[in-house]
């Protein structure tokens, strides 16, 4: 009985330890160090972390001009450092890099976007090319948008009212980003079994 309580215990303890391994955070570390040593530089960037993911935010007010999807060039002194930094950590070497479009919610019809899923999609793949021209590898990059239909903020209040006035301002430009997410590769293709064909 005592061996086998033994071998209960032992069961027990590998089984916590794998549990709390598997749900550790992803390694964010050197980012994070690299941000607080130059929080000047990138005083609006933000940076967060889940199981999987760290997750760069970047304000489109700092990245482009109203309604228009060219980097201005006070950016790209910044994304160029930003893309070399993450190249040269070890723990983002084999990352899958997903560059993330999002707007406020405004319309926009102009000639050039019809509406905000063409202006965060084009966002989101001139921030990815240039990216690619910083040098992060073209195989690890990809892009998705979501217009206005992921904000970070609601724009209603907890009583379900529409804001207004300046908090509502302050609701779009929070929600008006680019975001970069650096994210564990997924399986490979052949890894997947087929459930339907």
């Amino acid at each position: 009985m005592v061996t086998f309580a033994d071998l209960m215990a032992l069961l027990f303890c590998f089984f916590v330890l794998l549990t709390s391994l598997s749900t550790a955070p992803k390694n964010c570390g050197g980012l994070k160090d690299y941000f607080e040593t130059n929080r000047a530089f990138f005083k609006d960037f933000e940076l967060r972390s889940s199981k999987l993911e760290c997750v760069v935010t970047l304000p489109s007010d700092a990245l482009f001009q109203s309604g228009q999807d060219v980097i201005q060039r006070g950016a790209l002194q910044r994304l160029r450092p930003l893309a070399q930094k993450i190249m040269s950590l070890p723990e983002h070497q084999t990352d899958l890099i997903i560059v993330e479009g999002h707007t406020d919610d405004v319309p926009i019809r102009s000639r050039k976007f019809a509406s905000n899923w063409e202006l965060s999609s084009a966002r989101a793949v001139n921030v990815s090319n240039y990216l690619r021209r910083a040098g992060l590898p073209e195989s690890q990059l990809s892009i998705r948008a979501f217009a206005d239909k992921r904000p970070r903020v609601e724009y209603e209040d907890a009583a379900g009212r529409r804001l207004r006035g300046r908090e509502l301002q302050l609701a779009r430009r929070e929600n008006r980003r680019v975001e970069i997410i650096l994210a564990d590769r997924p399986k490979s293709l052949e890894e997947y079994q087929p459930l339907f064909k």
